[in-house]
């Protein structure tokens, strides 16, 4: 047992026959209090002592103490059910009988508690005023002579002003009923093995890991500086839901696992503090070494990046097996995306072999010698200009990976040269079909789009320079197919089909499949077929068409300015058709229907150009 000494004088105090004070045993909030007593009261069982255990959290008043003493004393009479049984009771019999009910219920209390030891925890969670709540706790060891051992936040317990009134106060009463303070020390070594037994241990990842594993996950804990047990009680249990739903089929992979191991609980640790900007490593190192460059050596060893290595002894180049973004869902969201994490860790080095592709294994320039890295990057560059990365995601990284090295002067290139060939294989793929335009809208919107199979983009000015190309050249396509597919909407209202028309102007909500919702389409479109397949379809298909045109500018306007002017033309030709026609259903609809809406479209625009000046 943790803090022998602690456990050594209790056994002292709970033989006196009327000690006249309580013991305090004080700790922050995780350093394992309550799994200490927990302990002390398995050894009281086994040496049958008798004693009632009470948790104060959030109690509010001496009745529910009372009760929360019958039910430790008598857990087979009073349990919540009878509890409950006796309160509907309550409610129903008459005053007397009530205080008859009173004085047996307190009986209970008094011969139930007689002679036991008193165990109040979470003395600071309590909502009783703390020195009225420890006058009441020294009655018992006044003037009943019980033992009371008392457990308590003392920092968050003495902070509270408010609640105390006066400090003072609580100091004479703590003075008068406390004997004895314990300072509670932490003891992860023997809470660790303590956690282990509460896994369900399904697959054996107590022993084949965790137990293995100790002296790393304890010298991770200690370098957080957490203290907190509670912290390191969950990481466990987290960890074994990970190693269960994840890395088990990986089980011949010890040195994988330990790798995915420390990652796992190095960041819980900080995660479990508020600290998730280490789930932004990648950010705060770009953040970092620009502050180096700029010769802030001062500023840059007080940057987050710099605090996290030096806390953790890790090296400026750290390489993550599984993405940051994935990370974060595992760890922020709880969302154990097994395929992607399987994934990635098929990419890892752990799964390397004379098969694995050269690209791949370049991936991980921080485990290749200088020969190895040469010999691999002479070999990605000539399928590189045979142009062998047919996939738009593939050729991405691939190209990102020459381009970082170029401007890292490990690849021996001119940049203009290498630069061109880039754009030259770009061009080719899209124009023989490999790359589509669509598609590659879509990649680019995605959530963790900058990787190909988990793997992520290196990240380099000059690959900046690559992405702007890229945007330069989707938008030349793209007012291309927003001219060749404006047709479509002027046959959706043709063919009278309104979800056609929606899932073109307003979509689904799905980053994976392309629509118009942001994009100007409507800018293209001949307003004279449009205006005469609109005058020819139904009311339906104008209140549909209407309502689109009303909701479209609210999320993406600034896109969609360059629609104003379509709008205008429209809303001139409807102004003009309603002066040369008689007044008739459909012309009654085109005015409430479209011209309507499209007055209230240009109005939230005119709003928007207002507040951006």
């Amino acid at each position: 047992m943790s803090n022998k000494h602690i456990s050594k004088f209790l056994d002292y105090y709970i033989k006196l026959p009327n000690p006249q004070y309580a013991v305090l045993l004080k700790g922050k909030w995780g350093s394992g209090k309550t799994h200490f007593i927990n302990e002390y009261k398995k050894k009281l069982d086994a040496n049958k002592k008798r004693y009632i255990y009470v948790s104060l959290y959030g109690v509010k008043n001496y009745d529910e103490i009372e009760t929360k003493f019958l039910q430790s004393s008598n857990p087979e009479i009073f349990n919540e059910k009878s509890i409950f049984v006796g309160k509907l009771a309550d409610a129903f019999i008459k005053e007397n009988t009530k205080k008859t009910f009173g004085i047996i219920k307190k009986s209970l209390s008094s011969l139930n508690a007689k002679g036991n030891i008193l165990i109040f925890d979470d003395i600071e969670r309590c909502s009783i005023n703390k020195v009225d709540l420890l006058g009441y706790i020294n009655n018992f060891v006044e003037h009943q002579s019980y033992k009371v051992i008392l457990i308590a936040n003392e920092e968050e317990l003495i902070k509270n002003e408010k609640e105390l009134e006066k400090t003072e106060k609580y100091t004479l009463i703590k003075e008068k009923l406390i004997g004895k303070t314990f300072e509670f020390k932490t003891d992860a070594n023997l809470a660790y093995d303590s956690f282990l037994t509460e896994l369900k241990n399904t697959n054996n990842v107590k022993e084949d890991v965790l137990e293995k594993e100790k002296l790393n996950i304890l010298e991770l804990f200690e370098k957080s500086e957490s203290k907190n047990l509670r912290a390191l009680r969950q990481n466990l249990l987290d960890f074994e839901r990970f190693y269960d739903e994840v890395l088990i089929t990986n089980f011949e992979k010890r040195e994988l696992i330990t790798d995915i191991l420390y990652q796992f609980f190095l960041f819980l640790f900080e995660i479990r503090q508020g600290n998730s900007d280490i789930l932004d490593l990648p950010k705060l190192s770009e953040e970092y070494h620009l502050l180096s460059y700029d010769k802030k050596e001062d500023k840059a060893e007080k940057t987050k990046y710099k605090l996290l290595l030096n806390k953790y002894n890790l090296d400026n180049y750290w390489d993550a097996i599984i993405s940051f973004d994935l990370w974060k869902e595992i760890l922020l969201n709880s969302n154990i995306q097994k395929e992607k994490i399987n994934i990635a860790l098929k990419n890892s080095k752990y799964y390397f072999d004379e098969n694995t592709p050269s690209w791949r294994k370049l991936t991980k320039i921080y485990n290749l010698k200088d020969d190895e890295f040469e010999e691999l990057l002479k070999d990605v560059y000539a399928k590189f200009i045979h142009n062998e990365y047919k996939d738009y995601k593939q050729f991405n990284l691939v190209v990102s990976m020459l381009l970082y090295f170029q401007e890292e002067k490990l690849f021996i290139i001119e940049f203009e040269k290498l630069f061109e060939l880039v754009k030259k294989n770009f061009d080719l793929l899209f124009n023989k079909g490999n790359f589509d335009f669509k598609n590659i809208f879509v990649t680019r919107k995605e959530f963790m789009g900058n990787n190909y199979e988990n793997i992520q983009y290196f990240e380099s000015d000059s690959s900046k320079k690559f992405e702007k190309y890229i945007d330069e050249f989707l938008k030349e396509k793209e007012i291309l197919d927003l001219k060749n597919n404006s047709k479509l909407i002027v046959d959706a209202i043709k063919e009278k089909n309104s979800e056609k028309l929606f899932e073109l102007l307003e979509g689904r909500n799905d980053r994976r499949v392309f629509d118009y919702k942001d994009k100007p389409i409507l800018s293209q479109i001949n307003i004279d077929n449009l205006f005469n397949a609109l005058i020819k379809t139904n009311g339906i298909g104008m209140h549909y068409f209407g309502s689109i045109i009303k909701d479209r500018y609210e999320y993406y306007i600034k896109e969609l300015l360059s629609e104003e002017s379509f709008l205008k033309e429209l809303s001139e030709k409807i102004d003009n058709y309603l002066e040369d026609n008689e007044v008739k259903l459909s012309t009654y609809n085109l005015k409430k229907e479209i011209k309507d809406n499209i007055l209230i479209a240009l109005e939230k625009i005119e709003k928007f150009k207002k507040s951006s000046e």
